[in-house]
């Protein structure tokens, strides 16, 4: 996938770009309901260049699946051993409560496990976007 961006800041071969929001993101609102990404890449241009940045299809999907799948199978699991940890524990509370309680138990480790995947995998050359060209700015 390629997307057109401009180049707000670079410093020490890092270019600040911030890219318009496609059609497609107006509902999700992951962004925090800004009308533009933010996103730092490693490259040369100078500020006010519009760049073309490629980010290989596969690399989207597998960032998918970390965001979205390990937190929901965590999830899951934690809902399902709720029952057999009560039992195990010797929880007095009630089974639906405790299950409910574990899901969330899940949730969090699932969200902070995706995190630490990410943050390891953010620094790999593959997971990166890669400039692959620049339009100089018109005077």
């Amino acid at each position: 996938m390629i997307r057109t961006g401009e180049v707000v800041g670079k410093a020490d071969g890092v270019l600040s770009v911030v890219f318009e929001r496609p059609e497609a993101c107006t509902q999700c609102n992951g962004c925090l309901k800004r009308d533009c990404a933010h996103v730092d890449i490693p490259g040369e241009a100078d500020i006010g260049d519009s760049i073309d940045v490629e980010m290989p299809g596969g690399i989207i999907v597998g960032a998918s699946a970390i965001a979205y799948i390990v937190p929901l199978v965590s999830l899951l699991l934690g809902l399902l051993s709720g029952a057999k940890l009560q039992t195990l524990l010797g929880v007095a509370m009630d089974a639906n409560l405790f299950s409910a309680l574990c899901a969330l138990l899940g949730l969090a480790l699932g969200l902070l496990a995706a995190s630490a995947v990410d943050k390891t995998l953010r620094n790999r050359r593959q997971w990166q976007p890669k400039v692959v060209a620049v339009h100089k700015q018109t005077e």
